[in-house]
């Protein structure tokens, strides 16, 4: 598996099919998740995401192997995600379509949920070469949005990363530094 865990920082829990942008950059979360999941007439069937809202204190989390309904569109995407704030989060983690749960969560709830299963990996531009790094099998990547992580957010993701990396020389788009990150993966045969 691999997981890409996505902090939406702009968010604050209103989307306009009409205006992903002015929601809160919710745009620019569907493009990440486009990223991690789509490959060019497939879906990956190995990646579990999720999108982490601070405002709202929820993450949504999508299972690539038992998703239906998404397609590689950010307005469907966005719809999805729409549809599991509607169902509402608790404690418990359910289901709001074939492949999306929600849940109420801390972001460090998160990271610990996260990596007891997987190996944690911090994507930052300030990062090792992610050609220079041995990445373990089962890795999960941890990015911002459009913003930068807090400084309460980075303390938290340094204790629980193996690694700082960088995809590039260059600050790049999350979405773009997803889809360089599962090409390194494919390459390596993880």
């Amino acid at each position: 598996m691999r997981v890409f865990i996505v902090v939406a920082h702009k968010f604050k829990g209103e989307i306009n099919l009409n205006d992903l942008p002015g929601s809160g950059r919710i745009d620019v979360v569907c493009r990440c998740i486009n990223a991690a999941i789509f490959m060019s007439h497939r879906i990956r069937k190995d990646v579990e995401f999720y999108a982490y809202f601070p405002n709202l204190g929820v993450r949504i989390r999508i299972d690539s192997s038992r998703v239906k309904y998404l397609n590689p569109d950010e307005r469907s995407t966005a719809a999805l995600i729409r549809n599991a704030l509607k169902q509402g989060a608790t404690e418990e983690e359910k289901t709001s379509s074939p492949g999306f749960y929600i849940k109420k969560s801390t972001f460090e709830n998160l990271l610990e949920e996260v990596s007891s299963k997987y190996s944690l990996y911090y994507l930052h531009e300030e990062g090792d070469d992610i050609r220079e790094i041995k990445i373990k099998s089962n890795p999960a990547f941890v990015l911002s949005d459009s913003l930068n992580l807090t400084e309460e957010e980075e303390e938290i993701v340094n204790r629980y990363s193996t690694a700082r990396i960088s995809v590039s020389p260059h600050s790049l788009l999350g979405s773009h530094a997803i889809v360089i990150t599962h090409n390194e993966l494919d390459r390596r045969g993880l």
